[in-house]
């Protein structure tokens, strides 16, 4: 079970990282003017958060062989068939939620921090 934490814990740190450097990208070519870069990136982090929610919601619906937790775990590692979908369904909903919570914490932190500079510097 621990391994199937870990890995899908893995999975989508992974791809909401790229998210994350997506982001920070777009808010660096706004660099000149930071209370728009940090209102832009808060927004894009709570669209990015919006997003992990409906990846949780939807974690039940989407095949076991198909995700990426799978593959990752060895032959030995993988649960049985009739208990495969809900265990790393259950386990990616959960990181899934958390990682969207961290996006939103972000979020609020850029946001609030944009209406304390000044509109253009």
């Amino acid at each position: 079970m621990e391994h199937i934490e870990a890995f899908a814990r893995l999975s989508v740190l992974r791809g909401a990282g790229f998210g994350l450097l997506a982001i920070v990208c777009f808010m660096f070519g706004l660099a000149g003017m930071p209370a728009l870069s940090l209102k832009t990136g808060g927004v894009l982090c709570l669209l990015a958060s919006f997003i992990l929610i409906l990846r949780a919601e939807f974690a039940e619906k989407r095949p076991y062989k198909r995700t990426e937790v799978w593959l990752m775990l060895d032959q030995d590692q993988r649960p049985p068939a009739a208990i495969a979908q809900r265990i790393i369904a259950n386990t990616l909903k959960v990181c899934y939620r958390e990682v969207a919570l961290l996006y939103a914490r972000g979020a609020v932190a850029m946001l609030a921090l944009s209406l304390v500079l000044p509109a253009s510097a």
